[in-house]
């Protein structure tokens, strides 16, 4: 059997969070600078690092997005919709890791990443 280790990446106070605007967002970790896309909708939040799937490039905002919901990556040009996680050019093509938002009491959110820990071999 196995149980994930949790590790935090991001944390925003709860200000932080308030001024997080509908649609992309990109944040920094700036004790470790780890960096991140946090995506604002009304049905809540999603995040995932920042990070393109493809070769490790960075993802900035794509001008000819007009809703406001896909990036590009600077090396190749892939663009991900973070509404839904998907690469949508290529099409079809792969969904990008999503990391799991938790919003805490206070209004602050974590961005925590799951890692299955191995079972121990006797």
């Amino acid at each position: 059997m196995t149980s994930p280790a949790v590790r935090e990446l991001l944390s925003l106070r709860p200000a932080e969070t308030d001024s997080l605007k509908d649609g992309v967002n990109f944040k920094k970790n700036l004790e470790d600078g780890g960096r991140y896309i946090i995506y604002k909708s009304d049905q809540g939040l999603r995040a995932c690092k920042n990070q393109c799937k493809h070769q490790g490039g960075l993802f900035v905002r794509d001008i000819e997005d007009l809703d406001g919901r896909t990036v590009r990556c600077t090396n190749h040009n892939w663009r991900l919709d973070v509404s839904t996680m998907k690469y949508v050019n290529p099409p079809d093509g792969f969904l990008q890791d999503e990391l799991q938002v938790e919003v805490g009491d206070d209004g602050g959110v974590r961005l925590v990443e799951l890692h299955p820990r191995r079972r121990l071999e006797k």
